[in-house]
């Protein structure tokens, strides 16, 4: 299997998605050029006819390890999801 570079547009890599209060949510390390990554948040909700719709994205600070930039998107996405069901 050929490596490809996350910066190269032809590749897309594959995003472990977790369920949190009925959304989905997943995050990324997006390599910066600076010696680090920033972290990025997706939450994701399925519609009424099963398919599945962005409804937030989420750019957070930059970290220096790719775990800890992971980690953090995780986190952003879920005070996105708490702060939406407080204002019910």
């Amino acid at each position: 299997m050929k490596e490809c570079s996350f910066l190269n547009g032809s590749y897309i890599p594959a995003l472990t998605a977790y369920e949190y209060r009925g959304y989905l949510i997943s995050a990324w390390a997006r390599p910066e050029f600076t010696n680090g990554s920033t972290s990025v948040g997706i939450v994701c909700k399925r519609n009424r006819f099963g398919s599945i719709i962005q409804v937030q994205r989420i750019e957070g600070e930059l970290f220096e390890s790719e775990e800890q930039a992971e980690q953090h998107g995780l986190e952003l996405c879920k005070e996105w999801i708490d702060k939406q069901r407080g204002r019910v």
